[in-house]
């Protein structure tokens, strides 16, 4: 469920960074279009950073959860009854 979501913000922050950037590009220097372009460039890149570093939590729990042994794995030995 989570990996669903930070993917969806990975796909957000780079749709926002991807238009940002064209609008930095596009726009006059010194005028406040271009201040909100980089607001919106340095929101998507956080976005993205953020997105990613849940992804790659998520990636190395999983790993390191497949790598150990299951503790109900553990043969189960029956004791002796005394005759």
């Amino acid at each position: 469920m989570i990996e669903h979501a930070a993917r969806a913000a990975l796909s957000l922050g780079c749709f926002v960074g991807i238009g940002s950037i064209l609008m930095v590009l596009g726009t006059p220097e010194d005028s406040a279009a271009r201040v909100v372009s980089i607001v919106a460039l340095l929101l998507g890149a956080g976005i993205v950073a953020a997105s990613a570093a849940v992804l790659w939590l998520g990636i190395r729990r999983r790993d390191r959860c497949t790598a150990m042994p299951h503790p109900i794995d553990d043969e189960v030995v029956q004791p002796k009854e005394e005759e």
